[in-house]
């Protein structure tokens, strides 16, 4: 192994490098690819949620209108209160 010349040397520690640069290329690619998948799902995630969120707008009338229903039988039973006496 020590007999190899330098340019042998130089040739091995650049196929070396090659296959290293080549490995970093093929590991950015995929990150990149699973980076992109994410910001896709994102998006399909908040489509979602702000369907979800138009589905559900109502549910927060329930609440104003339980109120109004109770304040209305108050005044129907004050009033009923007033003129039973």
């Amino acid at each position: 192994m020590l007999a190899l010349s330098h340019t042998a040397w130089w040739a091995i520690g650049s196929t070396i490098a090659g296959v290293v640069v080549l490995l970093v290329v093929l590991l950015l690619l995929a990150i990149i690819a699973v980076a992109r998948r994410i910001g896709r799902q994102a998006g399909e995630i908040v489509e979602a949620l702000d369907g979800a969120r138009a589905n559900t707008d109502a549910l927060f009338d329930v609440a104003r209108t339980n109120l109004a229903v109770d304040q209305i039988t108050r005044g129907l039973r004050t009033v009923r209160e007033a003129a039973g006496r």
